[in-house]
């Protein structure tokens, strides 16, 4: 029974987990079926129907009324069986937008064999001729809208200075204004954003001290950023962790270019000015600040401990050092030098050294 019943449990875990995988996978496809236009759309189809033109360009007849087609004289380049080996593939290659790709080359069936069979249908390609012109979803590049107008051109015949694109282009949607680069801004992308300042014909980004500049660096600002202040014509960064109370009393302050941050403090600490257990600047009422950490009666205890055994150690290690120098002078004070590094090592990695102790422990 007992089996059973894990086995139950396990059970339901598995179908709560697929059900939440299904769902998310739900959710993402509902978020991609809006992204996706008409003219997308058909963009997604004709690509795909070129994919598949290309992986049939080697084809053979492989089935139906040969030679009924040869007796047509039709070559299988364009012919009925290889336009069917084409639509029996169309779309399935498709990781993205699968499901657009195949309501599409539904709703278009009769359409793409009317271009199939045209008399020349070299002399225009299938997105031309389907999208834009027959379905009439798309434009051409460079124009917009239901029109298809072309996008406006500035002085030196160019969209947007380069540095943008118009809104709609390619697409029989948009207003057709221009959607400028980052850093630009006008009707024609020509002018710099306030924290941007133009360089030639770019938009190059200003200091990030600076809110407006006229060039490259900190001395080029006019104007500060939040979080900095003109100082003797240059921004400087406020330390907002200069203002005490600007965290709380259990976080300490952060100081960042041109902001800071509140990060709380050790869950040992009632108070502290950095990370970790070692930067407490007060404790809760059953423990005393040692050297930056609160330490309560065990732990306090522990650290006399290990303190008096490290002193025992080292009164022993120099004991032998002592009694070495009776006999070589020189052998002698290698060890002691020894003995240095290891004592230096040795307080350097404990949490509180031995001098902090004795500090606490007797001065404070």
């Amino acid at each position: 029974m007992a089996m059973c019943s894990q086995k139950e449990k396990i059970n339901v875990i598995l179908i709560f987990f697929i059900c939440n995988i299904i769902k998310i996978g739900g959710i993402l496809r509902l978020d991609e079926n809006k992204n996706v236009n008409q003219c997308q759309r058909c963009k997604i189809l004709t690509d795909s129907f070129g994919h598949w033109l290309d992986k049939t360009s080697r084809g053979k007849f492989e089935g139906g009324d040969v030679a009924w087609e040869e007796s047509k004289l039709k070559s299988y380049s364009r012919s009925e069986i290889r336009l069917v080996e084409i639509q029996e593939g169309l779309c399935s290659e498709l990781k993205r937008y699968q499901d657009h790709c195949y309501s599409l080359a539904e709703e278009t069936e009769s359409v793409l064999e009317k271009w199939w069979f045209l008399n020349d249908p070299q002399s225009m390609d299938l997105y031309s001729w389907l999208c834009i012109n027959t379905l009439q979803y798309c434009c051409p590049v460079h124009h917009f809208g239901a029109q298809c107008t072309s996008c406006p051109l500035d002085e030196k015949k160019l969209i947007c200075s380069g540095h943008g694109k118009c809104d709609g282009d390619g697409t029989r949607e948009g207003n057709g204004t221009c959607l400028c680069e980052k850093g630009y801004t006008g009707t024609h992308c020509d002018n710099c954003v306030k924290n941007f300042f133009k360089l030639n014909t770019s938009c190059e980004p200003c200091h990030i001290a600076c809110n407006e500049c006229s060039g490259h660096g900190i001395n080029a600002c006019k104007e500060c950023s939040e979080g900095w202040q003109m100082n003797s014509k240059i921004c400087v960064d406020v330390n907002e962790c200069s203002d005490p109370s600007i965290c709380r009393h259990n976080e300490y302050c952060v100081n960042k270019q041109g902001s800071y941050s509140c990060r709380l403090c050790d869950m040992s600490c009632k108070t502290c000015d950095g990370e970790g257990l070692l930067n407490c600047t007060s404790c809760e009422s059953d423990s005393v600040l040692w050297s930056g950490k609160c330490v309560n009666d065990s732990l306090k205890s522990a650290i006399l401990q290990n303190t008096f055994k490290r002193i025992a150690l080292y009164s022993g290690l120099l004991i032998i050092a002592f009694f070495v120098l009776r006999h070589s002078r020189t052998v002698s004070m290698i060890i002691v030098a020894i003995i240095a590094v290891y004592v230096y090592f040795s307080e350097k990695t404990s949490d509180i050294n031995m001098l902090n102790v004795l500090i606490n422990l007797y001065l404070s």
